[in-house]
């Protein structure tokens, strides 16, 4: 039974699509945010059954600005709507040289991605605190542990989620908040297939050994259960879902 709302970053596409339909399926309402506010609505249209749509509230939201971030948190708050499970999805990548990678690319990937986190977790933490209930799942990345070439600005930001988690993880368990983080690897989904050519695909492929990418619902499944009461008694846990590519690499 849910014991409050879904707070899913990033939810419109890609992975947040599926997740945000799998914590609907499991019976938790969703509060979905994504910068590109023009396209919630039309997605809410093309993915959503009447079922679904009756769970679902969408909301423009930069995770790099902290105003919006709490103007949301105060808002939530003022119509009743307490955030239980805050799924830190948002996130971009960014890549270049080490002689060569700009500033702006290297300082947008970690406020996305780190920042986001940051702020989202300030943002909305407190209240579970005050409830002694809360679940927070964040999103490393199998290239926090083995990263690609000339991935340095992703890398750096994953890698410190993963640290981010397991220090906020000890300071919220006394309080019956679990922090958890996943580090995927290379997962199909159709924000992929517009940008990834065949001969890079097939590339981060073929060393994956369990020989095939994985699927968003593999995914969302992960999330739904660090979400879940069988995963109460597991906290500061990062769980490699990346078809164990993580041993080989």
């Amino acid at each position: 039974m849910s014991r409050g709302h879904a707070l899913v970053t990033g939810a419109i596409g890609g992975l947040g699509t599926d997740i945000t339909k799998r914590l609907i399926a499991a019976g938790i309402p969703v509060i979905g945010s994504d910068r590109r506010g023009a396209d919630i609505g039309p997605w809410i249209d093309a993915e959503l059954d009447d079922e679904q749509k009756a769970m679902f509230t969408g909301y423009q939201l930069d995770v790099t600005d902290e105003e919006q971030i709490e103007a949301l948190a105060a808002k939530l708050s003022g119509d009743g709507i307490h955030i239980a499970y805050l799924i830190n999805n948002a996130g971009i990548q960014g890549h270049g040289k080490p002689w060569e990678l700009d500033s702006k690319t290297w300082h947008r990937v970690l406020r996305v991605n780190l920042d986001g986190t940051f702020y989202m977790t300030r943002a909305f933490s407190e209240a579970m605190v005050k409830k002694k209930f809360g679940r927070i799942v964040n999103f490393a990345s199998l290239f926090a542990f083995h990263p690609g070439l000339g991935q340095s600005p992703y890398a750096a930001a994953k890698a410190g989620i993963t640290g981010y988690t397991r220090s906020i993880a000890s300071d919220l368990a006394e309080f019956g908040v679990t922090v958890n983080v996943l580090a995927p690897g290379l997962i199909w989904h159709e924000r992929l297939r517009g940008v990834l050519p065949d001969e890079e695909f097939q590339k981060m492929r073929d060393p994956i050994p369990m020989g095939r990418t994985g699927e968003p619902s593999e995914i969302s499944g992960v999330v739904a259960f660090f979400c879940s009461d069988d995963a109460s008694y597991i906290t500061g846990e990062t769980l490699h879902v990346n078809g164990g590519l993580y041993l080989s690499a």
